[in-house]
């Protein structure tokens, strides 16, 4: 079956006369089919709740949940699939847990792809654009993502960047939006700038893969680094969760903050304005007597490799005095630098000497200036110069792109005025919107305007585009508000919503877009229109999902699955049937060129919606790659299967009962058989709780909920009949069930609640019967059953304190402390050996851990002796048994 084309799955189903109708038939079959799938998905289309956040209901907790916004490329792919099926199933999660949910989408649609499509196809981008938009929304409307589509954005809409570019003339007003001649990354097929961050170890674009070349143009930059030490320092924030490898990457990026960089001014008419030099000690800037300039610096147009630079001379503002420049390579340019403050020494005289400086016949630098280091950082920073510590390498965010589709930079050039912003009354600065691969910079009736300061008319636009990671910087703050005209967001809303709770995106973003969007952070944090200057609190960086590809060996061309002939799938090994030729069989990700990829419409109308969706969030953590293969679809769709068999079977048991003569058993059997499933029900509620809310480990949450049907179908059929555990166990499944798999938990929920001869049917179980499943909140633990409190000494598990519910979600760390340390078995494990310190990490209603260090250099009384005496292997054998033998004390 196929959809046609620009159709969404509703209007497919409509009509099928492989279907049974709507309502009625589906209860009737025994055996779960695809057609039935798609016949509840029809069913249950638009019927699964509403997704919109409620900025009225302040009562219940907010939980902003966010995946990364996509290019509209026109086609959804399994990466897309899986990044959304993640921030899906926690945001109905945090939903069901009764939250105020923001679960927004929009689109990343400014940039080169778009634009270059365009100019193929003759068509303007905006209209390219906008029909991608089109088709890909409504692949995601198949796949039943809850999001709030009232606040949908693209950035290429006016409404839109006109307020990135508020941002940037707000940046630019506090200088931090500059101008200067820069030698730059250009991108020779994409015919534009790149920030450093954008190149490859291997010099390469990140965009084309073409070889990166230098060129000097004059650029728009944002003065990133100013913010670097907080920006350093906030990758140490305890309310960061599961950072872990972004906060190495950002570190390194960064670097470490150990010394200070400063603008010094030019003196003269020079293209260049100042000079950057980067020091430990700014108390150098007193002491310094020249500065080296590396060879390829902008200063050398000469491109000598050893003079003094005659016509270039540095002004000192801290001394009043003049440095003069030395081209060399003989001096310890700092790590990324090509500039040297040499201060005055025996070494750096001599290399003055040979580079034709006669020192004596410098002007005083008026050494009796005792400016210290914060003397000196504090005029650099009235004076805007500099100040603000930072490490060597890191460089200024370069924004200007010379391409047209993107946000035009609100900057007008006058003759008179020099740079003028564009009044904020005046914004946006729109793109023409009939344009077709005319670059703005030779759009002439684009390009002449007024000088809002002076009215000369021969004035131009600024014709560079901003980067679209500028969109994408603070994309997150406008789906806050997203339909205010007035401004950005509202600071009220803002200071109740963000941070983002959780965010879910792939490790490619790491340094570029996160880094750029932490700074646009704490840049409004500190102009008090944000909370905290982190933006994230917790990120989930899921892995890829990586398709089988086949290339030859000789030739390294890839080729289709059907040209190849499998010899031994276990080692890789493979023939392409027409040559014979060996051929490698690879996990990488999903490309067109690799002929790899898998489209996730022809696997929706194979298997429907909710399997995809279970398919892509089962086996492996969301943060591990997804090796796609069909051969592990069984698992889940026998699962499916066997939840739809029980539901069957549990509905036609139940048909039979005679509500006049039928009475529950009476027997210490059926009651044993309701006590195991009231215990499996809190049991695996626990565990597929703490992998829902904690671990973010969706796939061991499936295998828990998995555990939970095994421990249903073992149930009698008496129980079936007549079980209240047993619908509550049944209840407890679907619930569990409805964030990963929202249209199968509907149709199981409306299958349970309109069974005949229900037990359970008050609200005493906290269940609303008369409610669909998302009309629920998740199941909770009954205050009886014991959680466990694991006991670690020096790290080692020893024993489990079971504790009921109730006593256990009130603990302290101090009382579990006390608690444990009143157990005899403890007390003897501990000995006479002194407690140094001790952990505790308490998970409500799901687990904690209390941990004891205890002082290893003191035994206790009676452990020396013949037992220190015994072999490595015996103790070994030992503690790999006391491992597998646990003592569990159960507490009252």
């Amino acid at each position: 079956m196929r959809f046609p084309r620009g159709s969404c799955l509703g209007r497919w189903l409509k009509g099928q006369r492989n279907f049974c109708s709507i309502v009625g038939d589906l209860a009737a079959c025994r055996e779960l089919s695809p057609e039935m799938k798609h016949q509840m998905e029809q069913k249950w289309n638009n019927k699964l709740g509403d997704y919109r956040f409620d900025p009225s209901d302040t009562a219940k907790p907010k939980r902003y949940v966010l995946a990364m916004f996509p290019y509209p490329s026109g086609n959804l792919h399994m990466g897309h699939v899986r990044v959304y099926t993640i921030s899906d199933a926690m945001a109905r999660f945090y939903r069901l847990n009764g939250a105020n949910v923001l679960h927004p989408m929009g689109w990343d649609a400014f940039g080169l792809p778009a634009e270059n499509a365009a100019i193929q196809r003759r068509i303007p981008a905006d209209t390219w654009t906008h029909r991608n938009i089109g088709e890909m929304r409504k692949q995601l409307e198949m796949l039943a993502f809850s999001f709030d589509w009232e606040r949908e954005f693209a950035t290429c809409e006016p409404e839109y960047y006109r307020w990135t570019q508020q941002l940037f003339l707000m940046l630019f007003k506090d200088g931090l939006a500059y101008q200067r001649e820069a030698l730059v990354n250009w991108d020779p097929v994409d015919e534009t700038v790149l920030a450093d961050e954008q190149v490859d170890d291997n010099g390469c674009s990140w965009r084309s893969g073409a070889k990166v070349e230098k060129k000097v143009l004059r650029q728009w930059f944002v003065r990133t680094t100013t913010f670097a030490k907080p920006l350093l320092e906030g990758l140490s924030d305890p309310g960061l969760e599961d950072w872990k490898d972004i906060i190495k990457l950002q570190r390194h990026w960064i670097g470490e903050c150990e010394g200070y960089a400063f603008e010094l001014p030019l003196a003269g008419d020079h293209k260049m304005k100042s000079v950057s030099v980067w020091t430990r000690d700014p108390e150098e800037l007193k002491k310094a007597i020249f500065i080296a300039i590396h060879p390829a610096n902008l200063l050398n147009d000469g491109k000598n490799n050893e003079c003094l630079l005659e016509n270039v001379i540095v002004k000192n503002p801290f001394t009043e005095g003049i440095l003069p420049v030395i081209v060399t390579e003989a001096v310890p340019f700092p790590d990324g630098c090509d500039t040297y403050l040499a201060v005055d020494s025996e070494q750096n005289r001599k290399l003055a000497v040979k580079s034709g400086l006669n020192l004596s016949l410098e002007p005083n630098t008026d050494e009796g200036n005792n400016a210290s280091d914060k003397e000196i950082i504090k005029i650099a920073l009235a004076k805007g110069i500099g100040g603000h510590p930072v490490s060597s390498k890191l460089r200024d965010w370069l924004i200007s792109r010379q391409r047209f589709w993107g946000t035009p930079i609100p900057i007008i050039h006058c003759p008179s005025c020099g740079t003028v912003p564009v009044p904020e009354q005046d914004l946006p600065v729109q793109l023409p919107t009939d344009s077709v691969g005319v670059p703005l910079a030779q759009n002439e009736q684009w390009l002449r305007v007024n000088c809002p300061s002076c009215q000369r008319t021969d004035c131009r636009r600024e014709s560079d585009t901003m980067d679209t990671f500028v969109d994408s910087s603070w994309y997150f703050l406008r789906f806050i508000d997203a339909h205010n005209k007035k401004m950005m967001f509202d600071r009220t809303l803002a200071h109740r919503l963000m941070p983002v709770d959780l965010y879910v995106g792939g490790k490619e973003h790491a340094v570029l877009h996160l880094y750029y969007a932490r700074f646009v952070a704490h840049y409004l944090h500190s102009k008090g229109l944000l909370p905290t200057p982190e933006p994230f609190k917790r990120l989930l960086v899921q892995g890829m999902v990586m398709g089988r590809s086949y290339r030859v060996v000789n030739s390294g061309k890839y080729i289709p699955a059907e040209a190849i002939e499998v010899l031994d799938e276990k080692h890789n090994k493979a023939i392409e049937r027409a040559t014979g030729e060996p051929v490698t069989m690879l996990w990488e990700k999903m490309s067109k060129s690799k002929l790899n990829g898998v489209d996730p419409l022809e696997v929706l109308r194979e298997h429907g919606c909710d399997t995809l969706r279970l398919i892509l969030l089962g086996d492996v953590a969301p943060t591990s790659h997804r090796n796609w293969s069909e051969a592990t679809f069984p698992g889940i769709l026998n699962w499916q299967k066997r939840l739809w068999l029980t539901m069957h079977d549990f509905r036609e048991l139940r048909a039979k009962i005679n509500p006049e003569t039928a009475e529950p058993p009476a027997t210490e059997e059926f009651t044993e058989h309701e006590h195991k499933l009231w215990d499996a029900r809190n049991y695996f509620t626990a565990g597929a709780t703490f992998n829902y809310r904690h671990s973010h480990q969706l796939s061991v949450g499936i295998s828990k909920m998995q555990g939970l049907t095994n421990a249903i179908r073992r149930a009698p059929p008496d129980v079936v009949t007549f079980g209240r555990q047993y619908e509550r166990a049944l209840a407890a499944q679907i619930i569990m069930l409805a964030p990963m798999a929202p249209h199968f938990a509907a149709e199981l929920w409306h299958q349970l609640v309109t069974a005949p001869h229900r037990v359970d049917r008050d609200e005493s179980s906290g269940l609303q019967w008369d409610g669909t499943v998302f009309d629920q909140r998740w199941p909770e633990i009954d205050e009886d059953f014991p959680l466990d409190l694991t006991f670690k000494i020096n790290g080692a598990e020893c024993c489990i304190l079971k504790i009921p519910a109730k006593r256990f979600n009130q603990l302290t760390h101090q009382e579990s402390l006390d608690l444990a340390l009143r157990q005899e078995p403890i007390v003897k494990l501990i000995g006479k050996r002194p407690l140094r310190t001790s952990d505790f990490v308490l998970y409500p209603s799901c687990e904690a851990a209390l941990n004891v260090d205890l002082d290893r250099a003191i035994l206790a009384e009676g452990e020396a002796g013949p037992e220190a005496a015994k072999s490595k292997k015996e103790k070994k054998d030992k503690k790999m048994k006391k491992k597998k033998s646990l003592q569990v004390l159960h507490i009252g």
